[in-house]
């Protein structure tokens, strides 16, 4: 292929961006039968048909002379109409040797992605990508003044001097994507990619990675474009962001609520009788929130993920901690690199609000505590219970036993693992029901083999009580003294 468009000018490259709005995939020649094995497929089609170039992954910009980079990235639709981004958006691969001595506008980073073409198209489930529309798009220039005195800017400046400082110590195989606000490193490449050498020697080979922006950043972004207001409450000021992080920002504001009873924070926050979900709604009291939300605006934007823990004067939690429910369907249909589940454990922080019982037995709250779910728990315990979840819906067996109690009640056993049984040696996480109840179900996408059913009831993962209690215990002494952090646990 010819190449000559990477030299199209930017009118051009607006011209034919203009040109494709309101148009789907389908009117560029792509056939129903289209199936992408990777994120980045639609992306690699815009390329070639309709700008008429390679793809590429070089160290250039796409438009060379134009110095633009273009991104072609999902959104969806939400239930309450809001629009939100469905993925993060992957953008270069870094070169741990070359990056260590750069700066942030030296910095590959910058050179590849200072001009920002991204287009957007409509994603929906269960509609076939060429009827995809190509709905908006956005050119964002980090290299004009008026962009550089935002918070979008700093923040993004910011998470890209957290990643420098490991590459440039050679820490790069320590980096998490959860270390970082907007701009993150995430893993990139296939099974066998091999690790890269780092700045000048300084460490052990680390996997290859490739900065990108998260789901919340993308999201942000697009409701920006489209002067869309979302649908959360904003806790702190665009000018407190540029100046503070946001763990610090909240850790302060929310200390004022440090060994309140929950009998008093209940009469503050006007929370009647005694709900099974009081601490969540205490915490949304604290955060002003109202109804089911659970996010601020700084919260969505950033993937931060609040979460409520109350401890047993020994420190060991009442429950167990859970996470969204997965669909039976698209588990065995992802590879664990490219599950939304991976994605969304490796950008969620979690903002812990601990509350624990005194000596009299009485709940009060303590303080937050934030903690980035590292690499190594991701990629190790809980991708072998996905795929022990996988491998269980593959071979039908989900249904262990079904009984019937004398109230003619049905009790079922499924081959889920459990808290209890720790299998493999896990410790960490389980899996059991998380839906409403238990006509509360996701489709079998192969029946079950003992009852034959074609469905069942949700299931989500779990991280186990004992567990929390340990990680707790780090974040806890990471407080008091940073220097004895245990990294496996803590990222």
């Amino acid at each position: 292929m010819d190449d000559k468009n990477r030299h199209l000018s930017e009118k051009e490259i607006l011209d034919i961006t203009k040109n494709a709005m309101n148009k789907t995939f389908g009117d560029y020649g792509l056939g129903s039968s289209y199936k992408s094995k990777n994120k980045g497929g639609l992306g690699n089609f815009v390329e070639e048909n309709i700008f008429q170039y390679s793809a590429n992954s070089d160290d250039e910009p796409d438009f060379i002379d134009a110095e633009i980079e273009l991104k072609v990235t999902p959104i969806k639709q939400n239930q309450n109409g809001s629009f939100s981004s469905k993925e993060r958006l992957v953008l270069n691969i870094i070169n741990y040797e070359k990056e260590g001595d750069k700066d942030f506008e030296t910095s590959s980073f910058y050179h590849k992605n200072k001009r920002l073409l991204i287009w957007f198209y409509l994603y929906s489930k269960g509609i076939n990508p060429a009827s995809f529309p190509i709905t908006n798009y956005e050119l964002v220039d980090f290299n004009t003044s008026e962009i550089k005195n935002t918070p979008n800017y700093q923040v993004i400046k910011r998470d890209w001097e957290i990643i420098h400082e490991k590459i440039n110590k050679g820490l790069a195989h320590t980096i998490s994507e959860s270390d970082t606000t907007f701009l993150s490193a995430c893993r990139k490449g296939t099974k066998g990619t091999k690790p890269r050498k780092q700045f000048q020697g300084k460490g052990p080979d680390a996997l290859q990675r490739a900065y990108s922006f998260k789901n919340g950043f993308m999201t942000r972004l697009y409701r920006e474009l489209l002067h869309e207001v979302a649908p959360y409450v904003s806790f702190i000021s665009d000018d407190e962001w540029t100046k503070n992080t946001l763990e610090k920002l909240y850790e302060d504001k929310l200390s004022v609520y440090h060994n309140k009873s929950v009998k008093e924070l209940k009469t503050k926050f006007n929370i009647i009788n005694n709900p099974k979900d009081v601490c969540f709604r205490i915490a949304q009291g604290m955060l002003g929130l109202k109804g089911k939300d659970s996010s601020t605006q700084e919260m969505e934007d950033a993937g931060i993920k609040l979460k409520t823990v109350r401890l047993q004067q020994n420190g060991t939690p009442h429950e167990s901690m859970s996470f969204p429910a997965f669909d039976f369907t698209e588990l065995i249909n992802k590879e664990w690199e490219e599950s939304d589940i991976r994605e969304d454990f490796i950008d969620w922080k979690l903002m812990l609000f601990i509350f624990q019982d005194d000596e009299k037995g009485v709940c009060r709250f303590d303080k937050v505590l934030f903690w980035n779910i590292p690499n190594n728990l991701v990629d190790g315990e809980i991708k072998d219970m996905y795929y022990e979840c996988v491998k269980l819906v593959k071979s039908g067996n989900v249904i262990k036993q079904v009984t019937v109690d004398s109230n003619g009640k049905e009790k079922v056993i499924d081959y889920f693992p459990k808290e209890s049984e720790k299998r493999g040696g896990n410790g960490v996480c389980h899996v059991r029901p998380h839906g409403r109840d238990s006509k509360d179900v996701f489709e079998l996408p192969v029946h079950d083999k003992l009852t034959n059913r074609t469905t069942y009831s949700k299931q989500g993962f779990w991280f186990n009580k004992l567990y929390i209690k340990k990680i707790i215990k780090e974040l806890n002494k990471a407080e008091d003294n940073p220097s004895q952090l245990n990294f496996d646990l803590l990222g």
